[in-house]
């Protein structure tokens, strides 16, 4: 299991009603509010209909990740602090953490596929067609935005607000099952129901973003470990497409 770490029984820097905007912000804006908006952009500037250009996709993604870096300034600012004097110590347990999410993810997945025959998720199928349809933003999202804004939402909101004010264990949980979710949501509109298994998959991912996070105290740390978990991914499928 994950050690408590005391210095965060400390009280939530964060006030309620940022807590819910910065979690609001994703759950409503990234999912819904924003696409919504970036097709009607593309359809003022080009009078093409449900679709969105790649710049405005830029757009998007950059006013997400700045407008959730603003939430999250309290969050950051106590990152730093718990930081401070400990960076080297904190970036030791990215590469431990990393190989351990590795063998579990193997574990994982090597189950799902005995059980249900299902080798990959609908979000890395789409993830691996985006490489080479639009490459340059697939990066950009997995490697930038994702780690940037998913664990300041996930680690740094959810997970930090739930901890003070319920178990600690139904804290890393809950978190852990939103992450999950979160990655299978298409699916479940889509009505691709085996891919809910995958949902295993992302929950080990946030058990182990959790863990760096509660181990120091600080987001970074797990900002750096999920852009590392993603890049390696992407490395293995920008080689499948050109082996």
């Amino acid at each position: 299991m994950i050690k408590r770490n005391a210095r965060l029984d400390q009280n939530l820097p964060m006030l309620r009603s940022q807590v819910f905007a910065l979690i609001t912000n994703y759950f409503v804006g990234y999912l819904f509010l924003y696409p919504l908006l970036g097709v009607f952009i593309t359809y003022q500037l080009t009078g093409a209909a449900d679709s969105m250009t790649q710049e405005v996709a830029f757009v998007i993604y950059g006013f997400l990740i700045l407008f959730t870096v603003y939430l999250s300034r309290p969050i950051i600012k106590e990152s730093f602090r718990m930081a401070k004097g400990r960076w080297f110590s904190h970036i030791k347990k990215i590469p431990i953490n990393y190989l351990f999410l590795f063998a579990s993810l193997l574990i994982v997945n090597t189950t799902i596929t005995a059980l249900t025959g299902v080798e990959t998720s609908a979000n890395q199928d789409l993830v691996f067609q985006s490489l080479k349809e639009s490459p340059a933003l697939i990066i950009f999202a997995a490697l930038i935005m994702a780690p940037i804004v998913e664990e300041l939402v996930f680690r740094g909101g959810l997970y930090r607000a739930l901890r003070n004010r319920y178990s600690y264990k139904r804290a890393i949980f809950i978190s852990m099952f939103a992450f999950g979710f979160i990655h299978v949501f298409a699916s479940l509109l889509s009505g691709d129901f085996m891919d809910l298994w995958n949902i295993f998959t992302y929950m080990a991912m946030g058990f182990f973003f959790v863990k760096i996070y509660e181990e120091t105290g600080s987001v970074f740390p797990a900002i750096l470990l999920h852009f590392f978990n993603n890049a390696i991914a992407l490395s293995i499928m920008w080689l499948t497409t050109v082996l």
